[in-house]
């Protein structure tokens, strides 16, 4: 991803500075005489790409194709206005849109007026879960979801849309409830292959590749679609087994909320809970990036009620869920996007633009489909998964687990199992702490993990590093390793603790400290800490029992043992 280069500087709001207040006024924020006209541009350059890619996203939600289209305009004007960051795209997303298509096949069916009521209203009732998420800040939540688990989550997803999408491609009808099953079906119409529609999928993905390496700021999105629509139409394609987008329905947003069945509502929860853990990680990865690349301030809980808004919009006119897209966003951003004016001209645009969608009804299907092949193929990262075997195989695997299970068990379930590993993982490295011997660098008051080369231990004394805070998941193992080296070093008569690491101390590791304390002092042996948090100093004079108001806490390590050895 292309960096912000020195002439945008003059662009760039203070790190650490606050977007300024919501309002009409902050739509034009840093735009001048001399940048407007590239502001412009890039916002044409979005709607380029965003129109194709929304037509194709259509056909994985199984809406009809102009419902993307609003759902685009909607999420585009209200981020603008509400959000944050002045440059990341929201609409109606690839990486979404196969997860409650495929989940609310439970409660309507597909393309039919239930259908697009309940996907109406889990985009209202994600889009206020959302709001919830930024109005209390809880935007931390997203962290959770750590860089191997979304790259394993979003491969899957990849894998989905490339498997959804194969049979447009190859003209070919074709079904299944589950992604075996679609394969499984594919596999027996692969001698029904249509040649062109065949031909029209990998001309659409050659000329992407290759224009995504000759200038990505261009629309070969766009460029490739326009050209599959006249090569069809000139050659009558409709008629050799090439499946066109068909009529598109142009018209004003339509209300679609009702009441429904208490077994509705349960479906329409469960699928907006899962809608809301993935937009949150891929807005937030999406915001995060694209301040950074172009140097400016990022609120991510205003963010958060951005995106949100643009759900509850998108669903209130009758439309679909919407997300951060960071194909759409790292386009703004390559054709010189900075400022909420790119948005702002792509969704006007798109507006404008609407009264001609009608036309689009030539598009052939397997154009659509190349588009988003390319995209599943970005969401398969294959370089970064093989960065994270080379660091880690416990989180590669966290990653495998989420690529597998959504492919096979299904979104909800496959990223429900990778973050309860991950998190039982996390659980697992707390309460397991390392207890690290220090010593003394010599001819220095410095104290450093003791290696007998160049770091002497002192007589008498037991320095050690404590890397966790002190709870009640590892206060148990905190006892059981001092106690081992009391043991190893029977001469012992102080006991320093460097705390800087420990930033609290809960009520269960209190109780243990105390008996540690006392079973010291029945040795005569002594204990203090070293470089403790104000917070730490506090714990420890209100703590219950009076034992622990005698801990002595010093502001370095050679501090404490000086003072200690002094005490003999």
């Amino acid at each position: 991803m292309a960096k912000a280069s020195p002439s945008d500087h003059h662009q760039r709001t203070p790190i650490g500075e606050r977007a300024p207040h919501y309002g009409v006024r902050e739509l034009l924020s840093g735009v001048t005489r001399h940048n407007a006209a590239g502001q412009v541009l890039a916002g044409v350059t979005l709607l380029a790409i965003a129109i194709p890619e929304q037509l194709a996203t259509s056909q994985l939600a199984g809406v009809p194709a102009f419902a993307a289209m609003i759902a685009f305009i909607a999420a585009t004007l209200v981020f603008a206005v509400v959000g944050s960051n002045p440059i990341v795209s929201v609409g109606a997303d690839s990486t979404i849109a196969p997860l409650f298509a495929v989940a609310l096949l439970r409660i309507a069916v597909p393309n039919s007026s239930q259908y697009y009521d309940v996907v109406a209203i889990t985009a209202v009732v994600t889009g206020a879960l959302l709001v919830l998420v930024g109005l209390f800040r809880l935007g931390w939540l997203a962290d959770f979801m750590s860089v191997p688990i979304v790259t394993g989550f979003l491969s899957g997803i990849g894998v989905i849309i490339a498997v959804h999408q194969l049979p447009h491609a190859l003209g070919v009808n074709s079904g299944g409830d589950s992604l075996i099953q679609r394969l499984d079906d594919l596999g027996h119409r692969l001698g029904q292959v249509s040649g062109w529609s065949l031909a029209l999928s990998v001309a659409t993905l050659v000329i992407m590749v290759a224009g995504e390496k000759i200038n990505p700021r261009l629309p070969w999105a766009l460029a490739a679609v326009v050209l599959g629509a006249v090569v069809t139409s000139s050659l009558s394609l409709g008629h050799h087994g090439v499946q066109l987008l068909g009529s598109v329905n142009v018209g004003l947003p339509h209300w679609r909320l009702e009441w429904l069945s208490l077994h509705e509502w349960s479906v329409i929860v469960t699928t907006s809970l899962t809608l809301v853990v993935v937009i949150m990680s891929q807005s937030a990865a999406t915001a995060r990036t694209s301040a950074d690349e172009i140097g400016v301030a990022d609120d991510l809980s205003r963010d958060f009620v951005g995106v949100g808004l643009a759900n509850v919009v998108a669903g209130l006119v009758g439309t679909i869920p919407v997300d951060a897209s960071p194909a759409r966003t790292t386009v703004s951003q390559l054709a010189g996007g900075r400022t909420k004016l790119v948005a702002m001209v792509a969704g006007i645009g798109a507006l404008i633009l609407s009264p001609v969608m009608g036309e689009a009804r030539t598009i052939p299907l397997a154009s659509l489909a190349g588009v988003l092949l390319f995209i599943a193929g970005r969401l398969i990262k294959i370089a970064r998964l093989r960065s994270v075997w080379r660091t880690s195989r416990v989180e590669f695997t966290f990653a495998l687990v989420a690529w597998v299970g959504v492919i096979l068990l299904g979104v909800e379930v496959g990223l429900g199992i990778a973050v309860a590993l991950a998190l039982l993982a996390q659980m697992w490295r707390a309460a397991r702490p390392r207890m690290v011997e220090m010593g003394r660098r010599r001819d220095t008051t410095s104290w450093e993990p003791y290696d007998a080369k160049s770091v002497d231990r002192v007589d008498h004394v037991l320095a050690l590093f404590f890397d966790e805070d002190l709870f009640f998941a590892n206060a148990g193992v905190f006892r059981r390793e001092l106690h081992d080296l009391m043991r190893k070093y029977p001469t012992t008569r102080h006991v320093v603790l460097d705390a800087v690491a420990i930033s609290d101390i809960d009520y269960t590791a209190l109780a243990t400290l105390s008996q540690i304390v006392t079973d010291l002092a029945n040795d005569h042996i002594s204990l203090s800490f070293a470089r403790a948090s104000a917070t730490v100093r506090d714990v420890l004079v209100r703590a219950p029992d009076p034992v622990l108001h005698d801990i002595h806490c010093y502001d370095s390590v050679d501090a404490a043992v000086t003072h200690a050895l002094k005490s003999n």
